[in-house]
Parts: C-alpha cells; structure tokens; sequence
C-alpha cells in the first residue's frame, strides 16, 4: 500500500476516535438537549428569585405567602409547565425547587464556585432575600 492510503487510513481512525471520545465526554444530541432544557429551568428560577427578592424589599421585608400573584411563566418549569415549589424558610431565607433532567455537578466549572449546581430530579435551591441571587452560567 503506498504511504497515501496509510494517511487516509490514520486520519479516518483519528478522527473516528475524536468522535467517540466528543460523545463520550458532552454525551449525545440527545443529552445536549437535556443539558439546555435544564439551563432554561435555571434562567427561569434566577428570574423568580429576583422577583420575589424585589418583593421582600418593597414589602416590609415579608415573604409572600405562595406564588399565586406572580405570572404564569414566571412560577412553572418552562419545560414541563409544572409549578416551582416555593418554601419560605426563616424572615430572609427561602428555597425554590424543581425537577432536573441532568446531574451538572461532574461538568467543568472555572474557578468560582457555581450555586446553580444540582443533581438529577428534584433539587431546591436556598435564597437570602437580602443577597443578590447570582448569574446562571451561559451554558455547561
């Protein structure tokens, strides 16, 4: 075989290998989905952490009792259309739960620690209304 085909033949088993190894690593289309529905449910969590933060301040520092005066879209997984549990902790503290399709602890993360780490199925997430709730990364 002339030293053409042995190219052709490395380069296609390298590039077969990367293949399997860029599934293996982000998982498939599939998964990749999964992966931005989640991040989806967290932008919406973010938005009514913020929302019920700026109700704690304008309202005497009380908590609402529920979400029935905050919008549809605002209170219901984006995804599944299902209520986001709210739980008033303590007179600042509260959590917000919901139900995730994917565990994002094993992805890489940079140098700060990420509060928007959850594991797969139901995870609530606690909130100081009198801190500012912190970004949602743009993406795993």
């Amino acid at each position: 075989m002339s030293r053409d085909v042995w190219a052709a033949i490395g380069a296609t088993v390298a590039v077969v290998i990367v293949a399997i190894l860029g599934f293996r690593v982000l998982g498939g289309p599939a998964n990749q989905r999964l992966v931005q529905a989640d991040l989806q449910k967290l932008r919406t969590l973010l938005e009514l952490a913020r929302q019920i933060n700026m109700k704690w301040t304008t309202g005497n520092k009380t908590f609402p009792a529920n979400l029935d005066h905050f919008p549809a879209v605002a209170k219901q997984d984006p995804i599944s259309g299902t209520p986001f549990v709210y739980r008033p902790k303590s007179s600042e503290e509260y959590e917000l739960c919901a139900t995730f399709a994917t565990d994002n602890r094993d992805f890489p993360k940079g140098n700060t620690p990420d509060p928007w780490v959850h594991p797969k199925g139901d995870y609530c997430f606690p909130f100081e209304a009198s801190q500012v709730v912190p970004f949602v990364p743009y993406n795993y």
